[in-house]
């Protein structure tokens, strides 16, 4: 039987539910079946919902969704998935409140300098790429990113791309900076008839674009929403909205919602 986050039974501590997540993570089923997906891309959403639900301080659910990261980023090495990518931050998250972005900073602060983190990724050979911008971060979390990115540049078996402060837009916008300080060193870079120079220049570069991007805590009320998350990378991609705040997913509806995507991009190749 799947083990699936019951949000209806008594509530509990938030030790008990890390526990739990970790617990739900700890056997992930082994199938090889999707290899063909090269790159699989986390709108992690729902983490707020899904503390109140517990009768946990909302923030907490933050807590629950690095450990749901942490579990799929082994899963997808599993699934020889080589190409992971989790939004956790972006560039409006700056507007809510201080006390939930001085939260959220302090979280990243923490699991970027977590040894045991830093070890899986030296240890299975991930390299960790930063997505968004850097400046208006505190400095330790720049220097964290920083510090990981170089640790890690070497590394081609894996790929964990965190987008943390970032935005679509904003993406946009860097790589037409970057394009323009370029040309004034290079001269003319001729983008009108090479349109593919223009992935180099975008946070991605040199990584293919996403098969599927995977949102959670989809209200089905609602009309789906991209949010502005990899305007160019995502232009053919497959989008699943699932229903599921991100701290109740589990490997085994994960894998079945992957599997039914991989079935059905085989579909259209013939």
């Amino acid at each position: 039987m799947p083990k699936i986050l019951q949000l209806n039974e008594q509530k509990k501590d938030l030790e008990y539910w890390l526990n739990h997540v970790e617990d739900a993570w700890s056997e992930i089923p082994d199938d090889k079946s999707i290899r063909q997906i090269k790159h699989i891309a986390f709108i992690c959403d729902g983490n707020r919902r899904s503390a109140r639900l517990k009768g946990l301080d909302e923030n907490q659910g933050y807590s629950l969704g690095i450990e749901v990261i942490k579990g799929i980023a082994k899963a997808c090495r599993q699934w020889e998935i080589k190409h992971t990518t989790f939004w956790t931050f972006s560039t409006e998250n700056w507007l809510r409140s201080n006390t939930q972005v001085s939260f959220l900073m302090q979280l990243a602060k923490k699991y970027l300098n977590d040894k045991e983190i830093v070890d899986q990724l030296i240890e299975n050979k991930v390299k960790f790429t930063h997505l968004g911008r850097k400046n208006k971060l505190a400095y330790s979390i720049r220097k964290s990113l920083t510090d990981l990115e170089k640790q890690t540049a070497s590394f081609e078996k894996y790929f964990l791309n965190m987008a943390l402060d970032y935005g679509g837009v904003d993406e946009l916008a860097r790589a037409v900076q970057k394009i323009l300080k370029d040309a004034s060193k290079k001269g003319m870079i001729d983008i009108e008839n090479n349109p593919e120079l223009l992935f180099d220049y975008l946070d991605t570069g040199g990584q293919p674009f996403p098969d599927l991007v995977v949102r959670t805590g989809f209200n089905s009320n609602e009309v789906p929403r991209t949010s502005g998350f990899m305007p160019l990378q995502t232009s053919y991609s497959g989008w699943l909205f699932l229903e599921c705040f991100f701290p109740d997913l589990t490997p085994e509806v994960l894998l079945e919602q992957i599997k039914e995507f991989a079935t059905y991009e085989m579909r259209l190749g013939k």
